[in-house]
């Protein structure tokens, strides 16, 4: 005895069967867990802008996260807010500082972070997230140092 199915059937059935293979196997994303944490200078006041990025010793893929005003973050890999992979990573805090060739400006280094925080080189940040524990973390970080200003002679 034969079954006959018409066409349209047979296409809805194939088309479920291809939705379900790729909602299942077909993704290459790593599992991701939730990290949050905050940025704060070692004086202790918080960091109040810029990017904090998480890159994976093993697997080399990036988690990021923007620096809220009150120094908080949550970490993005694939989806907003999914976190980061399982094992170590190295850390940069990366801030843009727009303040270079305009006339008579003089930026205040306030709040801004020390660059060598912004190379994975350089940096000294690493943290390892677990799947099995709140993944919350603290970054400490040196701002850069207000320069002194010059001593001139103005023969008054």
């Amino acid at each position: 005895m034969q079954c006959k199915m018409p066409n349209n059937a047979r296409a809805a059935i194939f088309a479920q069967a291809l939705l379900i293979a790729v909602a299942v196997g077909c993704s290459d994303h790593l599992q991701t867990y939730p990290v949050s944490g905050k940025v704060q200078f070692s004086s202790g006041g918080a960091v109040h802008v810029g990017t904090v990025e998480l890159k994976s010793r093993e697997h080399k893929v990036h988690a990021r996260g923007q620096i809220q005003p009150d120094g908080s973050f949550s970490l993005t890999t694939y989806q907003e807010d999914d976190g980061a992979i399982e094992g170590d990573h190295d850390c940069v805090v990366v801030q843009m500082v727009v303040a270079e060739a305009v006339d008579a400006h003089r930026p205040s280094t306030i709040g801004v972070v020390d660059r060598r925080f912004a190379n994975y080189s350089t940096s000294g940040l690493a943290v390892q997230i677990e799947p099995t524990q709140l993944n919350e973390i603290v970054l400490v970080v040196d701002g850069i140092l207000k320069k002194q200003p010059e001593n001139h002679d103005h023969k008054n």
